[in-house]
């Protein structure tokens, strides 16, 4: 009975503990849907020490864990595999970058994981007890690792794999039947390995069902007895980096499914006529090849014909001029088209008057100083522009008529160090702005940028904002523009426009405060003195126009004993007399007393 009265006590300390609501790392940023935490480790280096608080702190709920070293400090994180993480029970996304991982546990359980990335760590090898806790598991990424030897079966407990990336690592032999019993899988990627071609071969038996394969910077100078008619329902292909100086025509028309193809950073120079004729290809990336290099047209008039194109890369060719019209078949239905890294300075009308589905368009790169008030028709339709890595400074005060359209605005890695009103109304109103890369001034007019960055927080790693730091002033630099909380020397009229700080500001309208005052009291002495010698020249003339004073008439004082009881002087009445007369008139002067006489002493 007492053991049972134990148990039912533990089992309630159990369920208190998860109950409990736990509170987000210092190191970290949670977002909470409902029960289910995400959480993002990014801002600081963290190490075994660290990351076991970090477990010990996230509740059982945890749905998604990120930890990366943030981008702007120098180092890594430096983390081994921790088994504590198998309590996250619910866990189903699980990234550990860059943190120099040697190993990966033998004993992961983590039935409900669905997403694992390890790229950029340590781990040199990988065996099948890794991966048999993981029955859910549709995405591995073990990625930029020091792989080299991977043994038969290591990924057979991984049924439900549908992606495997093990791109840049040192895989130079891959065994037998390394992929069988992987029916789920879709995704390939094989980049950057000296992995011989008949082994490459071999695989394709195993996963014929493959969708999207990626064999860039392979060390393929062709790809002639690549066997790729074993896996014809191929849609993406990746071929990049492998040196080849032509389109390989014949091979790809045994992919009749394929519809996108990367072909960047070869030695490609012309697309020659009829290059991708009977393919279904409408995403084709030509970019970093030496297209443009001769002084000719680097597209032959045909050269895209019949295919479906829609999005075309040419960025990083050599190409100093563009004109549309040389894209013949693909200018109607043309909808992306990206020029950055060329050397294209203006915004010309020929580089889009053709193209009359355009709507995605990227300038990256280009030595482009502004942009003009006034744009190319084309531009108005846009719902995207990249011009990220110019030498913008500001954006036109017509922006938004300009661009009333667009969606997704790319401007990282330009000059911009503040905004204007009318730059963040603009702004404002589009779903996607980048922003990083700038040198921002975080002591003015910042917080219309901190306010617009705080309406898209829920989208803050995609648009990247733990890298829109502060360039100015030095006590804030390299701090998060977002992190920023107390501006001190912020313009508030209209030096936040010229990029005035709010000490200039407040100078020059005390300057304008105390010019007007100057002028103000030099126009009131002006007044006053025009004034005073109007009133003294009035008075002067008064003076010498007053008349002397006389008695009009004299009143003769009788010494008759009658006239002893008459008034001395006339009557005076003040209703009778009016006052220009009373102001004219001088006081009269009594007359003399009588003289005494024999009446005077009653005799």
């Amino acid at each position: 009975m007492i053991s049972y009265i134990l148990l039912l006590f533990l089992s309630f300390l159990v369920l208190c503990s998860i109950a409990l609501p736990s509170s987000c790392p210092n190191l970290c940023e949670c977002d909470q849907n409902d029960s289910s935490w995400s959480v993002y480790c990014r801002k600081a280096i963290i190490n075994d020490t660290i990351y076991a608080e970090i477990l010990n702190q996230l509740p059982l709920t945890l749905r998604s864990l990120h930890i990366q070293p943030p981008s702007n400090r120098i180092g890594s994180n430096k983390l081994r595999w921790n088994d504590n993480i198998n309590r996250f029970a619910q866990l189903r996304v699980l990234r550990l970058i860059n943190c120099q991982i040697p190993a990966m546990s033998r004993s992961i359980r983590l039935p409900s994981l669905e997403v694992l990335d390890l790229h950029s760590n340590n781990i040199e090898h990988a065996t099948m007890s890794n991966f048999g806790g993981m029955p859910k598991l549709r995405v591995l990424d073990l990625s930029s690792n020091h792989l080299n030897i991977l043994p038969t079966g290591v990924f057979t407990y991984l049924r439900a794999l549908r992606s495997l990336s093990l791109s840049n690592n040192t895989i130079s032999d891959l065994s037998t039947n390394l992929l069988r019993g992987l029916n789920s899988l879709r995704v390939l990627r094989l980049d950057r390995n000296p992995i011989p071609i008949e082994h490459i071969n071999e695989l394709f038996t195993d996963v014929s069902q493959l969708d999207e394969l990626y064999l860039n910077h392979c060390n393929l100078s062709s790809i002639y007895s690549l066997a790729l008619d074993r896996i014809p329902q191929l849609r993406q292909l990746g071929i990049g980096g492998n040196n080849l100086k032509m389109v390989p025509t014949k091979e790809l028309r045994s992919l009749p499914q394929l519809s996108v193809l990367d072909l960047s950073h070869n030695s490609i120079q012309e697309i020659t006529a009829c290059a991708f004729c009977n393919t279904n290809i409408s995403k084709l990336d030509l970019s970093h090849n030496l297209l443009g290099i001769s002084k000719d047209s680097p597209f032959n008039e045909d050269a895209f014909r019949t295919m479906p194109l829609r999005h075309l890369d040419l960025s990083f060719n050599h190409m100093n001029d563009f004109d549309s019209k040389w894209l013949g078949w693909a200018q109607e239905e043309l909808t992306s088209i990206a020029l950055s890294g060329n050397f294209l300075k203006n915004f010309e009308e020929s580089w889009t008057y053709t193209l009359k589905s355009l709507i995605h368009l990227e300038l990256a790169y280009n030595h482009i100083k502004f942009i003009p008030v006034q744009l190319p028709s084309r531009y108005y339709h846009l719902i995207s522009l990249n011009i990220s890595g110019n030498e913008l400074t500001y954006l036109p005060d017509n922006i938004n008529t300009l661009l009333p359209n667009v969606k997704t605005f790319d401007i990282t890695a330009n000059r911009f160090h503040t905004f204007s009103h009318t730059d963040l109304a603009f702004l404002n109103n589009v779903e996607q702005v980048y922003v990083d890369g700038n040198p921002w001034d975080c002591s003015c007019a910042i917080q219309g940028l901190q306010v617009h960055m705080r309406d898209r927080y829920a989208m803050r790693h995609i648009l990247n904002y733990d890298n829109v730091r502060c360039a100015t002033p030095s006590l804030v630099e390299g701090h998060s523009v977002l992190a920023i909380t107390d501006v001190n020397d912020c313009a508030v009229l209209f030096g936040a426009r010229y990029g005035l700080t709010q000490t200039s500001e407040m100078l020059i309208l005390l300057a304008g405060v105390l010019l007007f005052a100057a002028l103000l009291l030099m126009i009131l002495g002006c007044i006053y003195f025009l004034r005073e010698r109007q009133y003294k020249g009035s008075y002067v003339t008064r003076e010498h126009s007053r008349t002397p004073l006389t008695m009009a008439n004299t009143h003769s004082c009788s010494s008759s004993t009658n006239d002893t009881h008459g008034p001395l002087s006339p009557p005076f009445d003040p209703f009778l007399v009016s006052t220009e007369t009373f102001k004219a008139t001088p006081p009269l002067i009594p007359p003399a007393p009588p003289k005494p006489g024999s009446s005077y002493f009653g005799i």
